[in-house]
Order: C-alpha cells, then structure tokens, then sequence
C-alpha cells in the first residue's frame, strides 16, 4: 500500500507543477507595463496601453524588446480592452503591468468601472500602484528616453525611490480597494505630471488627488503634502526651512532625521477631539550666513519651528475640514475606538489637538553644540 502510495504522489506532481514562459512563448506575447485610463467626449471608455514586445534570436545572446502602444475605444472598459486585442497580432498579456493611470477627466467621471475591470480580471495585479495624470495623454506616452523608455518600469521605480519622500503621495490597488470599504470612502492616489526639465520634459510624482466614492473631488498641491504626511505618519524624511535669525537674508534648513506621529480619538458625546502627537529629530543640515550654536539659539529654533509646524498643520486641517473631505481617517478612527457610536457627519464636531516635540540632533562642524 505504501508503495502505491509513492507512485500514485509521484505520477501527481507532474500535474501541480505551473511552468513558466519559454522563448517561444515570449516571442508570441506582448507585456503591457502600464494601463491609462481615459474617457472620450461621447463617455466611452478609452484605454492605452503602453506595451513591450520581447524577442530573443537564437543568433544573438542578448534579449530585444519592442515598446507598442494600443488605444482601444468602447462602450465599456472590457469593449475597449477588446478593441485592442483585434489590432494586436499577438496575445497582450497584463501580469507585468506596473502602474494604472487615470486621466483627470477620467477620474472626474469616477473610476469604479475601471477597478471591476482591475479586480475582476485574473490578468490584472493589485499590487502596481494608481495614479491620476493631469494634462495630455499623447505628451505622457510621447516623454520617453533612455531608461525611461517604458512607462510603467518607469513609475514603478519612481514610486518605490518616493516611497518616504513627504512630499509625494502614492497608493495601490490593494489598499484602495481596502480603505475604500472603510470609514468615509475617501482616499488619496499619487498625482503625476509632466515637468520642463534642463534639456527635456520629466514625469513626476506631485502631491496627490482625493477620491471619494471613487470620483476625483479635489488636487492636493505639493505644498500641503508635507502638513499631511505628518498627520498620518507618513514621514520618513525630508527637509524644514526657517529664516536665519543671526543672518538677515539667509536660512537655516533642518534635515528630518526621524519622526513618527501617534493619533487618538476622543469623543465626548458632543465634541471630537483628534489628538496628535508627533516627535520629530532633526539635524541642521544647512546654514546661509553666519550661524553660532548655542543653547539659546537651538531654543529659539525650537519654539518658532514646533509653533511654525502647529500653525502650518492647523492650517491644512481646517482647510479640508471646510470642505468637508475626511482625508484624515477620523470616521475610521471613530469606528475603531467607538464601534457602538453613530456619529452623524462626524468631521463637522472635531477639533485638531496637536502635540509637536522637536529634538535637534548637534552639527556635525561644531563640537558640543547642544
């Protein structure tokens, strides 16, 4: 009986064995590294596919690749996707998508029937990242050079070489697809847009656009992305600028050597009081004009930059509050500590408390400074 057993698991796992592609199965596939989505002025759905097409001679030891792009047009985003396989003489194959794009007026419009397409679809990975493209989609395909030939390799190391600058935004499916089923609906994806360069143009990641209930509602600027970052303790690194009080025109930058923000919730059956407490290090990591540490100049600079940082992330907290986009996770925060409480536009009743501890590491030219 054993023996019977031995062969029979042996004649079995030739069968549970997946195999991968071969060179021949390559040469009759094409990899799409990014999906743009887009919508017509008729509401069709419109797709773009930046796509390459490997080959391998059995001459050469070196691999080629083709970069194709398709546009499919169609009632639904499948039609369209269909539409594109009748111009393609090869199968397009989606698992090596890196990035999904949608235009503004695509999101505008609302992006859930492209996310069935995604989570529907056994092709399409949850894992690339989303993001909204402000401007014209032939300029974004048209921007390639060198290592930027493919646009979705291209986002995909962006995204990941961005992941802890506090400046830019940046989100999957995966987690949209979560958080959308949490608290208010409301997420933020990263924001990419073309940037004159020295000698050429540059895609780049630039602050981040709020999705509620899957509609593009508003652009979160570069400039607020920072405040934000550190309501959600999204802050690795980066830099803080203040104007140098030894030197009349110069400033003193602050280099974010580690900072981590703790959030708690207090509701006392009227008001709601979102507690933050954020401890930052910093070093002074740069300083126009004559500066002389000492202790009372570390102090100054202390007490005027957490009032600064207080002030700024008052500002950006009021600001979303006005226009009633919860994009600080309150009503999840609610859930979690209150699950039993119905709190009727819980957003409107909170009040920001801040706590911000800055510790400045010394500088690295003078001894003793602290």
């Amino acid at each position: 009986m054993k023996k019977l057993i031995k062969v029979f698991i042996i004649l079995l796992i030739p069968l549970i064995l997946t195999g991968c592609f071969n060179y021949q199965d390559i040469n009759k596939v094409t990899f799409a590294t990014s999906v743009i989505f887009d919508t017509d002025d008729f509401g069709n759905a419109v797709v773009y596919l930046d796509c390459i097409k490997p080959y391998r001679s059995t001459n050469e030891s070196s691999d080629k690749g083709r970069r194709i792009i398709y546009k499919g047009v169609g009632k639904t985003t499948l039609e369209s996707i269909r539409d594109i396989s009748v111009a393609s003489s090869f199968n397009i194959n989606y698992s090596q998508s890196r990035a999904y794009i949608f235009t503004e007026k695509a999101a505008r419009g609302g992006i859930k029937k492209y996310l069935d397409l995604i989570n529907n679809n056994q092709q399409f990975q949850i894992k690339p990242s989303m993001f909204v493209y402000y401007g014209n989609v032939q300029d974004l395909l048209e921007i390639t050079s060198g290592d930027e030939e493919y646009l979705g390799l291209y986002l995909n190391d962006l995204s990941h070489k961005n992941k802890y600058n506090p400046r830019a935004m940046e989100e999957n499916v995966n987690e949209y697809l979560n958080e959308s089923l949490m608290g208010s609906n409301t997420n933020i994806l990263g924001v990419i847009q073309i940037r004159k360069d020295v000698l050429d143009k540059k895609v780049e990641i630039n602050g981040g656009a709020i999705m509620k209930d899957n509609v593009l509602i508003k652009r979160i600027e570069a400039k607020d992305s920072l405040s934000y970052n550190f309501l959600i303790n999204e802050v690795k690194g980066g830099t803080l600028e203040m104007a140098n009080p030894q030197s009349r025109d110069g400033f003193i930058t602050l280099e974010i050597l580690e900072s981590n923000t703790i959030s708690d919730i207090e509701y006392d059956g009227e008001n709601i009081k979102l507690i933050k407490d954020i401890d930052m290090r910093v070093s002074i990591g740069e300083a126009q004009g004559n500066l002389i540490l000492d202790k009372d100049l570390l102090d100054y600079i202390k007490d005027n930059k957490e009032e600064e940082i207080k002030s700024r992330l008052t500002e950006v907290f009021e600001k979303y509050k006005t226009e009633d986009l919860d994009i600080f996770n309150i009503e999840r925060l609610i859930e979690i500590k209150y699950p039993h409480k119905v709190i009727e536009n819980p957003l409107s009743k909170t009040k920001l408390d801040l706590n911000i501890n800055l510790m400045i590491d010394g500088s690295g030219t003078v001894k003793n400074s602290l």
